[in-house]
Formats: C-alpha cells, structure tokens, sequence
C-alpha cells in the first residue's frame, strides 16, 4: 500500500523529471489513492489566465502504484470520477 509521501515522490517525479526548475506539486488523499497536480504560482492579475491552459493532473492508484492522467479538474471531483486501477 502506498502512503501519501511515496506518493508524492512519484508525482514530483512525474512532474518535475524534464523541468530545469522544479515545481510544486500538490496532494490530495482519497481511499482509493492520491491525486496530484503541479502547483501554480501566484499572478500578478488574477484576472489574467493561468500562464499553462489545457493541463492535467494524475491518479496515483493506493494499492498498485499506478499512474493515470486525468484532466485537470478540482481534486474531489477528480477523485469521485476515478473508476479504479485498470485491470491486467
């Protein structure tokens, strides 16, 4: 079973692996895992958009480890909408 700081290595890993400058990733604990996604700063003008549109964040499943992309949506959404690890 993994725990929510495993799990959050393997999102900065997944995250951060190709940035020369890291970001922060948050993390938000559900039965069946974690949903993580990439921090965004704070703006200047909050009534510009985000610098990044159109990004996702991932399911990282509790018991398998496994890593699925999901649009980005709030955490509690995300997590209510995850069917569950895919089956092999």
């Amino acid at each position: 079973m993994m725990n929510a700081e495993q799990a959050r290595a393997v999102a900065e890993e997944y995250f951060n692996g190709a940035r020369p400058e890291p970001a922060a990733v948050g993390l938000h604990a559900f039965p069946g895992g974690y949903v993580a996604w990439v921090k965004d700063g704070p703006r200047e003008d909050p009534a510009e958009p985000p610098g990044t549109i159109g990004g996702g964040c991932v399911v990282i499943d509790a018991g398998t480890g496994e890593v699925s992309m999901r649009p980005l949506l709030d955490p509690r959404t995300t997590a209510e909408q995850w069917p569950g690890p895919t089956p092999r």
